[in-house]
């Protein structure tokens, strides 16, 4: 997830029904019984991971993984993982390790971990999204006031939700196909009638997600997660830390932000705004579908900005 230079100030949400709430809060169990008190947990920092640059599609095997959550962990010698696992068990809170059993670290942000569980009744794989409250407070309310309301075959589901004093923790179903910038890169590009099956479920959740007057606002390949490996697999939207909701009678917004690659031009021009912001993003992801390049690519962000405003691209299809 990228954002520009001005600060994110979450818009605020309707007052709509919520689908999940806040199941667990701080001081309370999961059996609803008073919690026992823990030490503070401290919370080692890995820099803004989350606020990569992006790799240039073109350099397909190098694929700039370095600073993009992935969904499994490189493969650690076993003591490691052990070590790892049991390290970051420590950090959970007892209310969240009593019901789920953490398997592996799959993922890290700027202010967050995503770690790979499974429930010590059902067996049922999750993912469970750590988030530090104090230091990435307004991504971490953005993304949980969308989650809580929404519910679509093409949006990565919120389950529960459990509070501490200083963290956060969003118990959500786990996707093990990867991410759609990964196939890319594998595939170097895809048929017309693949690009079509993918984009007709982005498109739906997004139809959906603007229906009810959310704006994703950093739609990109990063952020579309395959269900499973297999190549039947549907697409799940994630990522929802940028996202807004339209205040009821107010259509625009007007905060900068997004994934420089991706930003539609009439931010970078600091006008107002709507959801269709997103259906430009739509675009950048068609053309790298089907060319396995970018539209506007510059390693120079002014001169990026630039061939964005200008809106100039060629493209030949297939023959």
């Amino acid at each position: 997830m990228g954002c520009v230079s001005t600060k994110l100030v979450p818009e605020s949400p309707p007052v709509t029904g919520q689908v999940v709430k806040t199941v667990y809060a701080p001081g309370v169990d999961y059996g609803g019984r008073q919690a026992p008190k823990s030490g503070k947990h401290h919370h080692h920092h890995h820099g803004a991971a989350n606020q990569q640059q992006h790799a240039r599609i073109e350099g397909k095997g190098q694929a700039g993984a370095a600073g993009r959550q992935k969904d499994y962990v490189q493969s650690d010698p076993p003591s490691r993982t052990t070590k790892k696992v049991a390290r970051y068990k420590a950090k959970f809170d007892p209310r969240v390790t009593a019901k789920y059993d953490i398997k592996a670290l799959i993922g890290r942000g700027s202010f967050s971990r995503v770690v790979r569980v499974e429930h010590r009744i059902t067996k049922q794989p999750y993912a469970i999204k750590m988030v530090d409250r104090i230091r990435g407070k307004e991504v971490c309310e953005s993304e949980l006031n969308v989650l809580r309301r929404v519910r679509h075959p093409n949006i990565i589901q919120l389950i529960e939700v459990f509070e501490s004093r200083d963290k956060l923790y969003m118990v959500m179903e786990l996707a093990t196909g990867g991410e759609l910038f990964d196939r890319i890169i594998a595939k170097g590009s895809f048929t017309e009638r693949d690009a079509t099956t993918v984009l007709y479920m982005v498109l739906d959740g997004v139809r959906y997600l603007h229906s009810l007057g959310i704006a994703h606002r950093d739609l990109k390949p990063e952020n579309l997660l395959y269900y499973h490996p297999g190549h039947d697999s549907k697409i799940l939207i994630t990522d929802f830390g940028l996202s807004a909701f339209h205040k009821s009678g107010d259509t625009y917004m007007s905060t900068t932000c997004g994934t420089p690659e991706y930003i539609a031009p009439e931010i970078l021009l600091r006008k107002p705004y709507t959801c269709q912001v997103d259906m430009w993003a739509v675009g950048v992801i068609t053309y790298i579908l089907l060319s396995g390049t970018m539209p506007f690519d510059d390693e120079n962000r002014t001169r990026l900005y630039r061939l964005i405003l200008k809106s100039k691209f060629s493209y030949a299809g297939e023959v």
